[in-house]
């Protein structure tokens, strides 16, 4: 594992700029996007970032809804990690479930930061329920200090990283999953060290790498670009 620290503070205050550059030029890639593969209507379950809510991922739902796969939002409301999913992810678990019962067929996990180690935890505890989990900048394999909002997060959700139910989670994590893996990772990502967002074995899983900015993974054009294309193949 190549050493993780938190990125560079001049990318962390670089980051609301590069986000709403990268927005408001994403309608100049609807031509290529339009063309990426299409769906076969299997279901895509999003699971967004810390302190946001399936608000954040309505760009990736629209795309990958008008690409011709059945998508979802995890209607839990804000992220706000244990707090929101369950100390044991309890809550996660049961939606897993239920959209699983409704869609009868393996479901792909799309998360978003710490969305993307939400969705490596429950696949692994049902796998035969999961088909493909993606994650989007997810820092689920290196240090959890190892990046700039930490403190925030054990702040807002009550939460210590270093409880022990916490610590076996993150170990747990840098182990490779039991079904596909596609790692997005960013190393200008001004967030969470890129280092911790590799698969540990690529030789069960992908690392793609993409230049853009943390808060730009749901709607830059080159990674629903390389999302569409990894669902294609799978």
């Amino acid at each position: 594992m190549l050493h993780c620290k938190a990125p560079d503070r001049l990318l962390t205050w670089a980051e609301a700029p590069r986000a709403i550059w990268t927005l408001i030029t994403l309608p100049l890639h609807c031509w290529t996007l339009a063309r990426a593969p299409k769906g076969d209507l299997r279901p895509l379950l999003f699971l967004p970032g810390f302190g946001t809510t399936d608000n954040s991922t309505l760009i990736l739902r629209r795309y990958f809804g008008f690409l011709g796969y059945r998508v979802h939002g995890w209607e839990l409301g804000r992220n706000l990690g244990a707090k929101t999913i369950g100390l044991h992810n309890e809550h996660l678990i049961a939606r897993l479930d239920d959209l699983f019962a409704r869609e009868r067929q393996p479901i792909t996990l799309i998360g978003w930061s710490m969305g993307g180690i939400m969705a490596r935890m429950i696949a692994r505890v049902d796998p035969l329920k999961v088909r493909q989990v993606i994650s989007l900048g997810a820092p689920f394999a290196g240090n959890p200090f190892s990046n700039n909002l930490w403190q925030v997060y054990e702040k807002m959700s009550g939460h210590s990283l270093r409880h022990p139910v916490a610590l076996a989670q993150i170990a747990q994590s840098k182990l490779p999953l039991p079904v596909p893996a596609c790692a997005l990772y960013s190393k200008s990502d001004g967030v969470v060290a890129w280092q911790a967002c590799l698969e540990p074995d690529e030789s069960c899983a992908q690392n793609v790498e993409v230049q853009t900015s943390h808060c730009g993974f749901g709607f830059d054009p080159a990674v629903l670009r390389i999302v569409a294309t990894m669902l294609a193949m799978a």
